[in-house]
């Protein structure tokens, strides 16, 4: 039986397909190298700023002045009280009014546990939050 391609003919075909393939990837892989080192850069950019960023001084709550501040607010507290965690507060917010309470709240203070509810299923959250 005799043979169509002969081994010296499928090294010579392979090398030259292999050849090929390299020079077509190669400027391809360069580019993706290029963009990669370029996201690197602006991420550590990024951090570089976010490490230089001076934070907003937030004021420390006293049991008067959040009391103040959500009454405010129209809501009345249920409890308030200082802990050594910061000052704790429990009251009864409707949904619809929570995320603008959070918002208010955190650019004044510092929130540092918050929990919300809703053991009826109309909306009304019973709300215990402690701001430091």
């Amino acid at each position: 039986m005799r043979r169509y391609l002969s081994r010296r003919l499928v090294y010579i075909l392979f090398t030259g397909l292999t050849v090929l393939h390299l020079g077509y990837t190669l400027p391809t892989v360069g580019k993706v190298r290029d963009r990669v080192a370029s996201e690197y850069f602006k991420h550590k950019e990024f951090l570089l700023n976010l490490k230089l960023v001076k934070g907003k001084e937030k004021s420390v709550p006293t049991e008067s002045d959040l009391r103040e501040f959500l009454r405010n607010m129209g809501i009345e507290p249920e409890s308030l009280y200082s802990s050594d965690t910061g000052v704790e507060v429990k009251f009864e917010l409707s949904w619809k009014r929570l995320p603008e309470l959070v918002k208010r709240v955190e650019r004044r203070y510092r929130i540092v546990s918050f929990s919300a509810v809703d053991n009826t299923g109309k909306g009304l959250f019973k709300v215990r939050m402690v701001v430091e």
